[in-house]
C-alpha cells in the first residue's frame, strides 16, 4: 500500500519544533545573580584560584610552596545580597580554590575607629550591643536573600568540636555548598566550598609527624650572608583591627597543616570588641584543634638566645613571639631591610651597631602589646628575622638581638608535630 505523503511544509514544521525542543534542553540553567562571582568558574577541580581571585578583585595575600591566599578589607561599600563585606578571603592549595569565606558584621573590622587603634582600649556596652544587632541583622538579611534564589537551606554542623564547631544554614548549587554562620557577638560568615568538601565538616587529612617535621626542614633556607631562615610561612593579614594574636596563630596552625580561620581563633582566644588578645587565652582556647590534629603548643626559653632558637628553625619550626613596638625602630626595620640586602655580613655589623647601643635606651610602651613570628637568625650579625600579620610587605624583617630583648614581654611558643 502506497504511503500517504506528509502535508507540504511539514517538514520545515518539524525539524523548527525540534530544533526549539533541542536547544531548550541543552540550554544550561541560569545561575542565580548574587552580586559577586561567589562560584568558581570552572568547578572546583579546573577552576584556577588566581584567576577566580582576580574576577572578585581580591589582591594576593599569601603564595608559598603549598598554599595561597587572596584577601581584601572593606570598610564602606557594596552590599552582597542585602548585607556589607567587611573581609573576603579565598584559600587555596597550590592553584586549586579550596573555599571563599565572606565575613559580614564582626567584633573586629565592625568596632569603631578608637577600638581598632588601640587594643588596650575597653569596649562600650553600646558597642557591644551595636555589633551583636549587626550580625543578627546581616545574618537574617543573607538567609532571606540566598533563600530567595536557591530554596529553603538544610542545617549541618561544620569544623572542629568544641568552640571550634560551627552549626551553619547549609545551600546547594550543582558542586558547590554555601554555607552561612552566625556566631552571636562574634562574626556573620558566608563559606562558600565544594560539597564534598562540606560533606567532610570542613576537616581535612592529618599530615603525619614524620611528614610534617620533613616538610618544615625543607623549609629553612641558609643564605651566603649567613641568614638562617624559615619559607613557606602563610600570610594572614589581620586588617583594621588588632587581631595581631589570632592572626599570627592562624599563620602558625596553617604551617602546621591545621585548619585555621582568623574569625575563629579570635572567638576561640576571646579577643576583645576591636582587638586584644592574650596568648594565654589564644592557646588555651586552641589546644584542642591543635591536639587533635597531633600538634602540641609548647612553651621556649624567654631569654632570646640566639643558640637555642637557632636549634628551632634548623628544624623549620616559627615561634610566636609577644613584644612591644616601639614605632620608630618599627618604623626602622622596613627601611634598613633595603640596606641589608646585598650588604657583607661584616659591613652590615658594623651599621648595626649604633643600633645595639641606642636598644639600651628602650623603653617599653605597654599600649603597643603585640605578636608576631620569629622565623630565623643570623648567628654572624646578632639579628633575628621577624614577620609579622600586617601583609606581605612585613613577612620578611631582620632586628638585633640586643633590639629584640629590649623590646620582649618575655613570651616565645612554638607549635610542633
Amino acid at each position: 500500500m502506497k504511503a500517504r505523503p506528509w502535508p507540504l511544509g511539514f517538514d520545515l514544521l518539524f525539524f523548527t519544533l525540534f530544533s526549539i525542543l533541542f536547544s531548550a534542553q541543552s540550554q544550561e540553567p541560569l545561575k542565580p545573580d548574587f552580586g559577586l562571582p561567589l562560584l568558581p568558574p570552572d568547578g572546583w577541580e579546573n577552576t584556577s584560584a588566581k584567576s577566580w581571585a582576580k574576577s572578585l578583585q581580591l589582591p594576593i595575600e599569601s603564595e608559598t610552596k603549598y598554599q595561597s591566599s587572596y584577601r581584601s578589607y572593606f570598610q564602606n561599600g557594596f552590599a552582597v545580597l542585602g548585607a556589607k563585606p567587611k573581609s573576603i578571603a579565598l584559600t587555596a592549595t597550590e592553584d586549586h580554590p579550596d573555599q571563599l569565606t565572606i565575613i559580614f558584621a564582626n567584633k573586629g573590622d565592625s568596632a569603631n575607629d578608637a577600638l581598632r587603634s588601640d587594643a588596650t582600649a575597653n569596649a562600650s556596652l553600646r558597642d557591644i550591643v551595636d555589633i551583636k544587632k549587626t550580625i543578627q541583622s546581616d545574618h537574617k538579611a543573607l538567609e532571606e536573600g540566598i533563600s530567595s534564589l536557591l530554596g529553603k537551606p538544610s542545617v549541618q554542623g561544620f569544623g572542629d568540636t568544641g568552640k571550634a564547631r560551627e552549626f551553619a544554614q547549609r545551600w546547594d548549587l550543582e558542586e558547590t555548598a554555601l554555607l552561612l554562620i552566625a556566631r552571636p557577638g562574634e562574626y556573620c560568615a558566608l563559606r562558600v566550598l565544594s560539597g564534598k568538601s562540606a560533606d567532610k565538616g570542613g576537616k581535612v587529612s592529618r599530615m603525619t609527624d614524620t611528614a610534617l617535621r620533613e616538610r618544615m626542614r625543607n623549609n629553612v633556607t641558609r643564605r651566603d650572608n649567613g641568614d638562617l631562615i624559615i619559607e613557606n610561612i602563610p600570610m594572614i593579614a589581620q586588617g583594621p583591627k588588632g587581631f595581631c594574636v589570632p592572626a599570627t596563630y592562624t599563620r602558625v596552625l596553617l604551617y602546621a597543616g591545621v585548619p585555621a580561620d582568623l574569625y575563629l581563633l579570635a572567638l576561640m582566644g576571646r579577643t576583645g570588641v576591636g582587638g586584644g588578645t592574650s596568648i594565654q587565652d589564644m592557646e588555651n582556647g586552641v589546644r584542642a584543634l591543635a591536639t587533635s590534629y597531633g600538634r602540641t603548643i609548647s612553651s621556649v626559653p624567654s631569654s632570646l638566645d640566639l643558640s637555642k632558637l637557632e636549634n628551632f628553625f634548623e628544624k623549620g619550626i616559627p615561634l610566636t613571639w609577644a613584644m612591644f613596638v616601639d614605632e620608630e625602630i618599627d618604623g626602622d626595620l622596613t627601611v634598613r631591610l633595603r640596606s641589608r640586602t646585598g650588604a657583607t655580613p661584616e659591613s652590615w655589623s658594623k651599621t648595626l651597631e649604633p643600633k645595639r647601643k641606642a636598644a639600651r635606651l628602650i623603653r617599653k610602651n605597654p599600649k603597643n602589646a603585640h605578636v608576631c613570628l620569629l622565623i630565623g637568625c643570623n648567628r654572624k650579625t646578632g639579628e633575628l628575622a621577624t614577620s609579622d600579620s600586617w601583609g606581605p610587605r612585613f613577612a620578611e624583617r631582620w632586628i638585633t638581638v640586643e633590639e629584640a630583648r629590649a623590646l620582649s614581654q618575655g613570651d616565645l611558643g612554638a607549635i610542633v608535630p
